[in-house]
């Protein structure tokens, strides 16, 4: 056997197929390695998500390599010897199956040191993901062989191709929310680092797809139309009974990941346990925020991650805002993968949201963004006047309210300010109260 796998592999695309697949997931992990260079759930996400292009290829190589029985007029030749097909197939399943499995387990194998020099927190579902992931590749490429051995044409290969990456492609764009859908696509459903896939939905795939690679190897193996289409009866099943096992709601919020982790000896600047590495660079510029605003009355006392997640929820969690609480959400990942916050950047955006609530303001009907403007130009002046920075990049109405607290008495302009940064976080007219003439809009 040993002998027959390693000549299968010598005179099949198994190498070529390894070193094209290895390189598509590479490349496009990489274009998108700031997303998921720092934490396992968006590795999970983003390997994945190269399905839509990996798959296709995976089909089209088992396709080509599926047919070139039938192609070179081989085929009652070796119809005639003694071996049964199955055992006679074997070889091209292991050499063909196995060089897309390697391909994408050696990416896995490469991000995966990446993250694990930055990632602080995994679920333990990151594992089963990936390896269902692998699964997918496996279980199309059987399918291509499967195919390959029923219509054997050159033109199959790219035309599977090409219809498995418009379906891909078209089901992940406007992927509808249904347990059937999820089940049957190889990318996940969007989550974040702070929400989990359940492990129904993997195991609802897994089933999905070693029930694919099922009937592949069946097609391949049929000698019969009546046998080809009783191969079809796994795929069916598979598909019937991983909808069923799916959750209706595969992505959740996991509350561990948003644990919070505060500094050792400053319990006032916290960041998510997800995204603990990240802690030391937010201290500095957190403090300063903190340190600034100390003399303001109702000023804020504490800086937090916001572990609102922008894509996956609706809006601010229930219940009275905590206006001594400054929650912030940043931009803590970089092309050289981990975390790399810049301080300057952090800074400004601290001290933006310690005194401005942009989700207060839409637009206004006219699309003017009036009143944003407004509440952008009132916490401008405050941050500037506040934390020392320069004003030449004030706007001209931001630059008469920061003139305008500047000639008061140290009392009255912290008061002012404190009243302006209520109004600011609680949806009133911030610009009104700083110029001294009411909190009403």
């Amino acid at each position: 056997m040993f002998r027959s796998v390693r000549l299968e592999a010598k005179r099949s695309i198994a190498l070529p197929l390894f070193l094209v697949l290895a390189a598509l997931t590479r490349v496009f992990l990489w274009m998108d390695i700031g997303e998921w260079a720092a934490s396992w759930a968006p590795l999970v996400q983003s390997m994945r998500g190269t399905a839509w292009i990996v798959l296709p290829v995976a089909l089209a190589a088992g396709i080509w390599h599926g047919g070139r029985e039938r192609r070179s007029e081989v085929s009652e030749l070796f119809a005639a010897t003694p071996r049964p097909r199955s055992v006679r197939l074997l070889p091209a399943f292991l050499v063909i199956a196995g060089a897309a499995v390697l391909a994408e387990a050696a990416m896995v194998g490469w991000a995966g040191v990446l993250v694990s020099r930055y990632a602080t927190y995994g679920d333990g579902l990151q594992p089963a993901g990936l390896a269902v992931g692998l699964l997918a590749a496996v279980a199309v490429t059987l399918l291509g062989l499967g195919v390959g051995r029923v219509a054997s044409a050159p033109v199959a290969a790219p035309l599977g191709a090409v219809l498995l990456f418009l379906i891909l492609s078209v089901s992940q764009d406007s992927r509808p929310a249904n347990r059937l859908v999820d089940t049957v696509l190889p990318m996940l459903p969007v989550a974040d680092d702070f929400h989990r896939v359940l492990p129904a939905l993997s195991a609802a795939q897994g089933i999905w797809f070693a029930a694919l690679g099922v009937t592949g190897v069946l097609l391949a193996v049929a000698a019969s139309t009546r046998a080809r289409v009783l191969a079809l009866t796994p795929a069916v099943a598979g598909a019937a009974l991983g909808t069923l096992l799916a959750p209706s709601g595969a992505i959740v919020p996991d509350p561990r990941a948003t644990a919070m982790v505060c500094a050792p000896g400053n319990g006032r600047i916290c960041v998510t346990k997800v995204h603990t590495r990240a802690l030391p660079g937010l201290v500095a510029p957190a403090q300063k925020v903190l340190d600034a605003f100390a003399e303001v009355p109702g000023g804020p006392t504490r800086v937090e991650e916001d572990t609102v997640s922008w894509m996956l929820d609706d809006g601010k969690p229930a219940g009275t805002k905590d206006l001594g609480t400054v929650r912030v959400q940043l931009p803590y990942r970089n092309q050289e993968g981990g975390i790399r916050w810049n301080p300057a950047t952090v800074l400004d955006i601290v001290a933006s949201r310690a005194v401005f609530e942009e989700d207060c303001f839409p637009d206004d009907e006219d699309g003017t963004g009036r009143e944003l403007t407004r509440a952008a130009d009132a916490s401008d002046a405050m941050v500037a006047l506040l934390m020392g920075t320069p004003t030449d990049e004030l706007s001209p109405v931001a630059r008469k309210a920061y003139d305008t607290l500047r000639a008061l008495p140290d009392k009255e302009r912290h008061q002012r300010i404190g009243d302006g940064r209520k109004a600011a976080l609680t949806c009133g007219d911030p610009l009104a109260v700083v110029m001294g003439r009411g909190a009403g809009r």
